[in-house]
């Protein structure tokens, strides 16, 4: 039965114990799919632009937000699903705002072949920055609360060398000739943008894949754009790169 997604007809279902979601375009679908890798329902203005376009706009639920294998796995079984049962088919542009940068640069690294750019907002980049900063009493208990339940075993003494870390995939997204969209707020306290976006500016220094856009003023949150004609030309690069 079709429900309504912000004005869009879309289809709910569960996907291997993991609610899950379909949005259809209004307009002739141009055979594109954007994902929603984590807080489906948050700050949705570039996704609706999208369905404006004839995009398709899916996601799943993750078991945790610290963008696990598992996580990435069970996204790109849910691509192949949704290709069989409503033929949906072709490359994907994960959509990723916060922890969701984690997820959105995982899932690339892990399954390049399915990805055919990015779109990141204040991304969690950097494990060591959060939810590893020490003494900071928000990321103190993520860390207790969620972190070490995604990564079992794992010790901040351990953390500067951890393989998990979301960065440690912009060689192979480099490599798969990835493009990257990033914004970011210039006032952000939460997840700090030297600690993370600007460690990717340094990993593709000397490429012409990624495309930063700083918002001024602007913190951790609202995430997306404070003009929504900026969110438009967020939507319009994706369009072209996808």
């Amino acid at each position: 039965m079709k429900e309504l997604w912000h004005g869009f007809e879309c289809e709910e279902f569960e996907f291997e114990g993991h609610d899950a979601t379909v949005v259809f375009p209004k307009v002739k679908p141009v055979g594109k799919i954007a994902i929603k890798v984590e807080y489906w329902n948050a700050f949705p203005d570039v996704e609706i632009k999208l369905l404006e376009r004839g995009f398709y706009v899916v996601g799943v639920d993750n078991i945790s937000r610290f963008a696990t294998k598992e996580d990435c796995d069970i996204k790109a079984r849910f691509l192949e699903h949704i290709a069989k049962e409503y033929g949906i088919k072709g490359k994907c542009v994960p959509v990723g705002m916060s922890c969701g940068g984690a997820h959105a640069l995982r899932f690339a690294g892990f399954y390049p072949e399915l990805v055919s750019c990015i779109f990141i907002d204040a991304p969690v980049l950097n494990y060591c920055s959060f939810p590893g900063k020490i003494g900071n009493e928000d990321c103190e208990g993520v860390w207790k609360r969620e972190f070490i339940k995604a990564y079992p075993g794992i010790k901040r003494s351990k953390l500067l060398n951890f393989p998990e870390h979301p960065l440690n995939m912009a060689d192979v997204l480099i490599e798969n000739k990835i493009p990257v969209i990033m914004v970011y707020g210039s006032d952000d306290k939460t997840v700090i943008y030297e600690e993370n976006g600007k460690l990717l500016e340094d990993a593709f220094d000397g490429t012409d894949l990624l495309k930063t856009i700083r918002v001024g003023c602007r913190g951790h949150h609202p995430h997306g754009m404070i003009d929504l004609e900026d969110s438009k030309t967020i939507a319009d690069w994706i369009a072209e790169h996808s």
